[in-house]
């Protein structure tokens, strides 16, 4: 009840009064500050006072209780425009700044530096009107102070966290950590908050250098030569992205590479200093490095192994200089003196080319030859299985080989030969097998070595032979014909690419010439001897035929039939024989000597 009493007409209505009065009030009170702020403005604007005047007449503007010399106010503030300008960028700038720093924005940060520096360039220009009034408002705004101390915060964290990463990769010898993008910014700051040029010049070189070689010596140490020269190069690279020269880098690969060459050296280590130092030629040149102490280290070692490799080659150890050839094949191209060596082994030790002749024992027997038959080098040899097997090097290196069959008798070999005399008669190798007898005499087995295989040519028994130069045929001395008797010559002749038993040799016969029957005719007068086949005809005649024709014998004409050699002369006569195709008219040969060949040699 005492609550709906107090509220009366009366008391509405002082109330409501109350509540008019309110705005009215507020009014009154703009209006006197508006009245105040446009005088004081003038009386500012009047003795040069213009920041502040742009303040009082910024304030009066924004006044509307009255409208109250509106015209000059815009006058005022249009003249004034340059100063409110910048006001409002140092305000909007500090603002930024305040939130960038909070957050740690370094890239805008930057940004921020960038528009007070384009404001500054504005208005700080030489006699421009409003260079005092810009360095008046932008040390009330405080904001050079606050980017100031914002560059100090971002500068002492970057280098104390460049600092952190070159311990963490001396410790853990890893070639790349985070801090490199550390680097750029701190780069990024200008050198003003550094204290000049030459302050952060030295300060960022000092930290950069200590970072990257820790950073280098840490994959020295942990023996990754290539990564080292990777991040070495790398770092090049981005510094040269950054505009930034780094001379300690280049100082400190040489320092490594020369300890970690040396070293393999040193060890004997041939094929680690190989890889290493073609890991570094192939650094220099993506470096653009012509020239170095390393490089002069890696030419010098380079020469003076080769010079090794081919004392080992003059001293026959030829395994030793074609290994160390071959570690070199890396950083230097060894082919020449590889192949070089192998050939003055091959031809050491011609047993070599053939088959598994690497291994000691392989043959029993083995023979060679050099500059012949076409090849640069030839040799053959008896396998453990007594097969004959031969090879030849040519002028290029290309090895050929040719294997045989079984030698008889080979478990009695006592000596393996290349013939030079048949050889160079059969325009192909010949290599002969020598196998000794109880009696002084041996048995020759004698092989063809032709492109498309080896070839028996021959097989006697004898205490020697000689080839005769003018027909082909061979003499075998003291030749065994399986009869017991000694001290005999056979002939033997090719026929069909292999030599056979034709005659026993009789020294009278040495005024005869050697020929075939059918070629009796060119041979008119002349003394003569051919083999043939003695027969008696029908009429009971002696004839000889031979390569398929007959010939009617006079003068010493032998008692025998069967296989002969004859001597005598042909001197143009014709006589008749009877065979089983009727009488015919044949050649009378004048019968010197006859000799059967009825003995065969095994």
């Amino acid at each position: 009840m005492t609550i709906i009493r107090a509220i009366t007409l009366r008391n509405i209505m002082i109330i409501l009064c109350i509540l008019m009065l309110l705005p009215l009030g507020q009014k009154a009170l703009g209006i006197k500050n508006k009245l105040q702020d446009v005088q004081e403005a003038g009386k500012l604007y009047a003795v040069g006072e213009l920041i502040a005047a742009e303040n009082r007449y910024r304030q009066a503007a924004a006044n509307h209780a009255i409208s109250y010399k509106e015209e000059e106010i815009s006058a005022r503030l249009a003249e004034l425009a340059p100063i409110t300008s910048i006001r409002s960028s140092l305000s909007r700038l500090s603002l930024t700044l305040a939130d960038q720093l909070t957050v740690k924005d370094f890239a805008g940060m930057m940004e921020s530096y960038a528009a007070l520096l384009s404001l500054k360039s504005k208005y700080m220009t030489p006699g421009s009107p409003y260079e005092a009034y810009y360095r008046q408002l932008s040390a009330d705004s405080g904001l050079s102070d606050r980017m100031t101390a914002g560059f100090r915060l971002f500068k002492e964290e970057y280098l104390a966290g460049l600092a952190a990463g070159s311990s963490k990769g001396a410790d853990s010898g890893t070639g790349s950590d985070s801090t490199d993008s550390l680097k750029w910014s701190l780069l990024q700051i200008p050198a003003d908050y550094y204290g000049g040029v030459a302050a952060k010049e030295e300060l960022l070189a000092a930290s950069f250098k200590a970072h990257d070689t820790a950073r280098l010596k840490a994959l020295a140490a942990a023996g990754s030569f290539g990564p080292m020269l990777e991040s070495a190069l790398s770092m090049e690279e981005a510094y040269k992205n950054h505009s930034y020269t780094a001379p300690w880098l280049s100082k400190q690969v040489q320092e490594s590479a020369s300890i970690i060459l040396n070293k393999d050296l040193d060890g004997g280590n041939t094929a680690a200093f190989a890889g290493h130092a073609a890991r570094y030629r192939s650094y220099a040149a993506s470096a653009g490095i012509t020239s170095s102490k390393v490089l002069k280290l890696i030419d010098s070692s380079i020469a003076r192994l080769l010079r090794e490799g081919a004392r080992h080659v003059r001293g026959g150890r030829y395994a030793d200089a074609i290994r160390l050839y071959a570690e070199l094949a890396p950083v230097q191209d060894t082919s020449g003196e590889t192949a070089a060596a192998t050939l003055a082994w091959n031809l050491a030790e011609p047993v070599r080319l053939l088959p598994g002749g690497e291994v000691q024992g392989s043959y029993s027997l083995t023979a060679s030859v050099t500059d012949k038959y076409g090849a640069k080098v030839a040799v053959a040899g008896v396998d453990a299985g007594g097969k004959l097997v031969y090879a030849e090097m040519s002028g290029d290196g290309t090895v050929s080989t040719r294997t045989g069959e079984v030698i008889p008798g080979s478990g009695m070999l006592s000596a393996l030969s290349f013939d030079e005399a048949l050889s160079a008669y059969s325009e192909v190798p010949v290599v002969v097998a020598n196998s000794g007898e109880t009696d002084g005499r041996s048995t020759f087995t004698g092989y063809a070595i032709r492109p498309e295989g080896i070839s028996l040519l021959f097989s006697f028994t004898g205490s020697s032979y000689e080839l005769m130069a003018e027909d082909g045929s061979i003499r075998v001395i003291n030749t065994d014909l399986a009869d017991g008797a000694a001290g005999r010559t056979a002939i033997f002749r090719q026929v069909n690419g292999a030599y056979e038993f034709s005659e026993l040799y009789q020294e009278s016969a040495a005024t005869y010439t050697p020929i075939d029957a059918a070629q009796l005719e060119l041979h008119l007068n002349e003394k003569v001897m051919f083999s043939c086949e003695i027969i008696i005809d029908s009429a009971g005649r002696t004839v000889a035929r031979a390569n398929g024709r007959d010939l009617l014998l006079q003068g010493e004409v032998p008692l025998f039939t069967g296989p002969a050699a004859v001597s005598g002369q042909f001197g143009n006569e014709f006589g008749e024989v009877e065979t089983e195709i009727g009488v015919q008219s044949v050649p009378v040969f004048m019968v010197d000597s006859a000799q059967s060949l009825s003995l065969m040699a095994p």
